[in-house]
C-alpha cells in the first residue's frame, strides 16, 4: 500500500519525459511525410504558373479578338450577300 504513492508519484515524473521522447521520434516522421504529401502539390503550383503566365499574355489579344469579332461577321455577311447578289444577276 506503501508503493501505491511511490509509483503515481514516479509515473508523473517519468510522463512528460516519455511524451517529450515521443514527440521527437515522431516529430521528423510527421515532417517527413507532410513533406512528401505536399511535394506533388508544389510541382503541380510550379507548373501552373507559367500556364497563368501565358494565359495573363493571351488575355490582351482575346480582347481584341472579341472587339473584333463583330467587323469579321460584318464582313462574312456583305461578301455573302455580294456573292448572292452577283449570282442571281
Amino acid at each position: 500500500m506503501m508503493l501505491l504513492p511511490l509509483v503515481v508519484v514516479v509515473m508523473m515524473l517519468l510522463l512528460p519525459l516519455v511524451v517529450v521522447v515521443v514527440m521527437l521520434l515522431l516529430l521528423p516522421l510527421v515532417v517527413v511525410v507532410v513533406m512528401l504529401l505536399l511535394l506533388p502539390l508544389v510541382v503541380v503550383v510550379m507548373l501552373l504558373v507559367p500556364l497563368v503566365v501565358v494565359v495573363m499574355l493571351l488575355l490582351p489579344l482575346v480582347v481584341v479578338v472579341m472587339l473584333l469579332l463583330p467587323l469579321v461577321v460584318l464582313v462574312v455577311v456583305l461578301v455573302i450577300l455580294f456573292f448572292l447578289w452577283w449570282w442571281c444577276w
